[in-house]
């Protein structure tokens, strides 16, 4: 398979190459591994890690050497890109926003589109300068790969 540059899907790449070497002058088979750091700079997701276990387990039962190349930026913690482009900040004091916010929160209409309906949020009522809004207590999100199951065997 041939992809240009930038154009993975996933952040974690592997290959079955010839390696030579002063003891193996005719070659030997190898695994190499490596993190893609043009996709999410790297980062290890779920996708990341099944990419990782198949090429693993493709070099164990051929009993060939594995290389890994460490090129990453750690776990995918991510964010739900969708709802934070809603978020609002209820800053402690608005005219200075240096000295710390109370909570983030979501107007009444983003709450209807990620909250009661989609559970992209969970988010308790408040009232901010008389407008209804939604103090935003969990993310959930709605893209693959936000939170700690990136973590796994860590």
């Amino acid at each position: 398979m041939s992809r240009g540059a930038g154009a993975n899907d996933v952040g974690m790449v592997a290959w079955l190459m010839i390696l030579k070497t002063v003891e193996y002058s005719e070659g030997r088979q190898v695994i190499l591994i490596a993190n893609d750091i043009t996709h999410k700079t790297g980062s290890f997701g779920t996708r990341e890690d099944a990419v990782f276990q198949l090429a693993s387990e493709y070099a164990r039962e051929r009993r060939i050497p594995r290389l890994y190349v460490a090129a990453n930026s750690g776990a995918r913690i991510g964010l739900a890109e969708g709802v934070k482009k809603a978020f609002k900040v209820a800053f402690k004091d608005p005219l200075k926003p240096e000295n710390g916010f109370n909570f983030i929160y979501v107007t009444k209409d983003d709450y209807e589109r990620f909250g009661s309906s989609k559970k992209e949020i969970i988010a308790e009522p408040v009232t901010l300068d008389g407008e209804e809004g939604y103090k935003v207590t969990d993310i959930i999100g709605a893209e693959p790969d936000l939170g700690v199951e990136n973590l796994k065997g860590s």
